[in-house]
């Protein structure tokens, strides 16, 4: 694995080939080795040179993104780029990381790049201008804005996240720290053996829930967290496994 990722821009049209410039640009570990405005023209390049990212379009005319993955044996990691929604679904039968929406911010751009940093342990951002969570391979700790600083927080020391707002508010072991991530930002960073939402508010440490009553969870710790009706199948079928 190269210390820098290779990476492409696949897209129809100028004004995303200018933000992902502009942004890629400040990411000393992504190395952009081209662009292009058609498809067909990425995937010639891509027979004659390594590629180990993709940021690609869906809708474009001819050959559409999906339809490349789809033609492509062994495709790289891919982050969709698009102003379309309704293929999140079907994208992920492919390597795709993550699906920026456009018109995406360099706040969203960055939690897509950590989410590809994430399964490379070799790999790590040296950006920090931006509010960046990153995260080991194994998940063993995440590091997060804190107040303006970098906070690494070991995982097995989390016990809950709760949402508050666009932030959230991690408690551990230790104390308590509130970030600048939604819970779903928070969410993709975490290993989903260990770590489970219960509610639209609340994730929680899996080693910590002792006991399900009703519609709450009880920690270790003693304090108990509402169960969204909608992820109560989901956790009761880990604890009956």
């Amino acid at each position: 694995m190269n210390e820098r990722l290779r990476c492409i821009v696949v897209d129809d049209e100028e004004g995303a080939h200018l933000v992902l410039h502009h942004y890629i640009k400040d990411i000393k570990k992504l190395d952009l080795k081209a662009s292009f405005y058609h498809p067909v023209e990425a995937m010639d390049y891509m027979y004659d040179h390594e590629v180990d990212l993709i940021f690609l379009d869906i809708n474009m005319p001819g050959l559409n993104g999906l339809e490349m993955l789809r033609a492509l044996s062994n495709p790289p990691m891919v982050i969709l780029t698009t102003a379309y929604k309704e293929y999140a679904l079907e994208s992920y039968e492919y390597r795709v990381v993550d699906y920026l929406v456009k018109p995406f911010d360099i706040r969203r751009f960055m939690s897509a790049i950590d989410n590809v940093f994430s399964r490379y342990p070799s790999v790590k951002p040296t950006v920090l201008d931006h509010p960046v969570v990153l995260a080991t391979a194994a998940t063993s700790s995440v590091v997060v804005k804190v107040d303006g600083d970098f906070v690494r927080i070991m995982c097995k020391d989390i016990i809950y996240i709760q949402s508050w707002g666009n932030y959230v508010k991690i408690f551990t072991t230790s104390g308590s720290f509130v970030s600048s991530l939604t819970t779903a930002e928070m969410e993709q960073k975490l290993d989903k053996d260990l770590f489970m939402r219960i509610h639209k508010s609340h994730i929680v440490s899996l080693e910590r829930v002792s006991k399900i009553s009703g519609g709450s969870a009880e920690l270790d710790s003693g304090e108990k967290l509402p169960i969204g009706s909608t992820y109560r199948r989901e956790l009761l079928l880990y604890f009956q496994k």
